[in-house]
């Protein structure tokens, strides 16, 4: 009996060591592989598992990693690439440790690449950059800030595009003499793939009010517009202050002229408005006035005014020569503006509306 039990104990011993699993690596395993681009393989980039730093390296000259020790399970494979002007590419890419791994298919988009900002004027800019080579590319983000440091976080979102063609974008409604820094990001469906190089651009000063000299008479439909009245409106080429032209206007009653785009002013900054006018004829209301208003945007409040001439009585006949008129004055928010001008004689001319930063 005593040597059937020592022999079952014995049985049972050596069937528990056959059935037991031998691993030689110990549930660690070695992540090789080779990362490239459109123009061949990607050096100094860094690769890591699960962003750990044990299980970190960078490629080498022929694009080639290793990383060992990795444990069994599922992981993330992190690449990263730096360039020299901030920018920078990266991927993630899902895997499944169980034994050694080699992956000689990692690829990365070309950079994008943000060009000096072209076309630039008081109030826009063009914004280019370059096509993504990414094959699984979902968008494009474009930040705007007005200093240093612009990522995601801290910049703006100005513009947002779907198609891989589209690579530029015109900045419109900024401010005057202000300087404005640009990053663009790259998408795909999982999220971001890179970021460009950071470019800024400053805006030009002068005249925010476009064609203020009415020195072009085939502008005048692309800047203003007759909001309320109506009569004759010409550039005069004989009665004018500075330049070749001045807006005239023949009347047969009220008119108000408004500007078609909107200038931005911003909060802090000090602006000169100045104008001349010249009015002649009768008027015919009881107060008649010859003005250049600065509304807010949509509210039709009056944020700034020049009044060249009014009067408090009505059916007379004026000859008012021409008048300059200008008020300095620091705004107190960013704004949005238009310009009416306006006047009820039966003449008016105005010429060289202004509206500037000063510096």
């Amino acid at each position: 009996m005593k040597f059937f039990v020592t022999l079952s104990i014995l049985c049972i011993f050596i069937l528990g060591c056959t059935n037991e699993t031998t691993d030689p690596n110990n549930g660690l395993y070695s992540i090789s592989g080779k990362v490239s681009n459109s123009s061949g393989p990607v050096s100094n980039a860094k690769v890591t598992v699960d962003n750990k730093v044990n299980w970190e390296t960078t490629t080498s000259s022929t694009g080639e990693f290793s990383i060992s020790n990795v444990s069994s399970g599922n992981h993330t494979l992190y690449i990263e690439k730096n360039g020299q002007d901030d920018d920078f590419v990266e991927m993630n890419y899902p895997i499944f440790v169980n034994t050694d791994l080699t992956l000689n298919n990692l690829i990365l988009p070309i950079p994008v690449r943000l060009y000096a900002p072209t076309n630039i004027t008081q109030t826009e800019m063009t914004i280019l950059w370059n096509k993504t080579d990414a094959q699984d590319f979902r968008e494009y983000k474009l930040y705007r800030k007005n200093s240093p440091g612009i990522d995601e976080t801290t910049g703006e979102l100005i513009y947002v595009s779907t198609l891989k063609d589209d690579t530029s974008f015109v900045d419109e409604n900024l401010i005057p003499y202000e300087s404005y820094y640009y990053r663009v990001y790259l998408m795909n469906e999982f999220g971001r793939m890179g970021g460009s190089n950071i470019e800024n651009a400053s805006t030009l000063g002068g005249n925010l009010i476009l064609d203020g000299s009415f020195d072009n008479p085939s502008s005048f439909d692309l800047n203003w517009f007759i909001s309320v009245g109506g009569g004759n409106i010409s550039y005069s080429d004989s009665l004018k202050v500075n330049g070749d032209y001045s807006l005239y206007g023949l009347i047969p009653h009220d008119i108000e002229i408004r500007t078609r785009k909107t200038f931005q002013l911003a909060a802090g900054k000090t602006y000169e408005f100045s104008g001349w006018a010249k009015a002649n004829g009768y008027y015919r209301i009881s107060y008649e006035t010859v003005a250049a208003n600065l509304f807010a945007e949509g509210s039709w409040s009056t944020y700034q005014h020049l009044m060249f001439f009014s009067e408090s009585s009505s059916g007379d006949s004026v000859d008012y020569d021409w008048t300059f008129k200008s008020k300095t004055f620091t705004s107190s928010e960013d704004i949005s503006l238009i310009l009416e001008i306006e006047g009820g004689y039966d003449r008016i001319w105005f010429d060289e509306l202004k509206l500037e930063v000063v510096e």
